[in-house]
């Protein structure tokens, strides 16, 4: 099946506003990342940057908008976090350091994959939800693990 821009509609001004939730469907890979169909209606870019584990075609997942130009064409996210999901998060990265005594082998330097595998967050949610933790003397970072303090 082929893709084409034109087959999908472009979103009347104010449709679609900046960090909207979105149900995407990716349609196709491009040189610049993966197409995706919105709430069936509309065609938008997910940027290989934005993505942390590789798409499949068929895939579907929650998204937000994250802007659209003024040509209609619509950038889209997968690893966008309003404040409830990030308090999730460091939730999660707590539970998960207690239930490993205080210590886990993770930082800023482990893989994407493991982190999403681990928290099914992005490498930069988490590098953010570790830092607010951090900064809030919740725990201590290392080159090679976090810890409770």
């Amino acid at each position: 099946m082929s893709v084409h821009d034109d087959d999908f509609e472009v979103p009347a001004p104010g449709a679609l506003q900046a960090r909207q939730p979105v149900e995407l469907e990716i349609v196709a890979e491009t040189e610049l990342g993966y197409k995706a169909v919105i709430d069936d209606r509309y065609i938008g870019l997910i940027y290989f940057s934005e993505i942390s584990n590789p798409l499949r075609i068929g895939d579907y997942l929650k998204g937000w908008v994250k802007t659209v130009r003024p040509d209609g064409k619509i950038d889209l996210s997968i690893t966008m976090l309003d404040e409830e999901s990030r308090s999730e998060l460091e939730e999660q990265i707590m539970r998960h350091l207690r239930s490993k005594g205080g210590v886990a082998q993770l930082s800023d330097k482990s893989s994407p994959e493991e982190i999403f595998r681990l928290f099914k967050a992005s490498k930069k949610n988490f590098k953010r939800a570790i830092g607010k933790l951090y900064k809030t003397r919740q725990l201590i970072i290392s080159d090679d693990a976090i810890k409770l303090p």
